[in-house]
């Protein structure tokens, strides 16, 4: 049998966005991300990784720690480890190269989250409850090292999200989701 090989490109209808996957490995992954009108990204916290964000075209505003901080053509962002981040309701068409280090399993939740957006199979609106809570669960568990919510001690979220998808699995739900290049 012969492996298909994962897309280099993901788009997210729901998110409003567009990953291409320039580079993937130990020490960074490098994607282009391109942004469309009312695109968002909910807050949320790396733990162990440094996100640079460097403008290539357009404007975002992104929320860094609470505060707004624009990214234009030539200007870039650098967001240390365990700092909120994020962005809501992009107002123009914007592209960015974003580089996080280390790259950890960073890419493996890209296409999990994506895909999972794009298919229906897990809603994550820009504001509100994400639903279903149990496939976020299996999600939020699996990346833990990547992939945090913000305002939630780290012990009481890992607490929860090991539980919430220790359940989730005895329903049926996965954590493996090679259909989207996330064995």
């Amino acid at each position: 049998m012969t492996a298909v090989a994962a897309p280099a490109e993901i788009h997210d209808p729901p998110g409003h966005q567009r990953v291409v996957f320039r580079r993937s490995a130990g020490d960074a992954l490098e994607v282009d991300l391109y942004v469309e009108p009312g695109a968002f990204v909910r807050e949320h916290v790396h733990p162990a990784q440094v996100e640079t964000f460097e403008g290539v075209s357009g404007t975002l505003i992104l929320q860094v720690d609470g505060l707004d901080r624009s990214i234009g053509p030539g200007a870039s962002i650098v967001i240390p480890p365990g700092t909120r981040h994020g962005f809501n309701g992009a107002r123009e068409a914007a592209h960015l190269h974003v580089t996080v280090r280390p790259a950890l399993q960073l890419e493996q939740y890209f296409r999990s989250y994506v895909g999972l957006s794009r298919d229906g199979r897990l809603k994550v609106p820009a504001k509100g409850r994400p639903s279903p809570l149990l496939q976020l669960a299996v999600v939020m568990d699996r990346f833990a090292p990547e992939l945090v919510a913000p305002r939630i001690p780290l012990p009481l979220q890992r607490f929860m999200w090991r539980a919430l998808a220790f359940v989730a699995r005895l329903r049926g739900y996965s954590s493996s989701f090679p259909e989207y290049g996330a064995p």
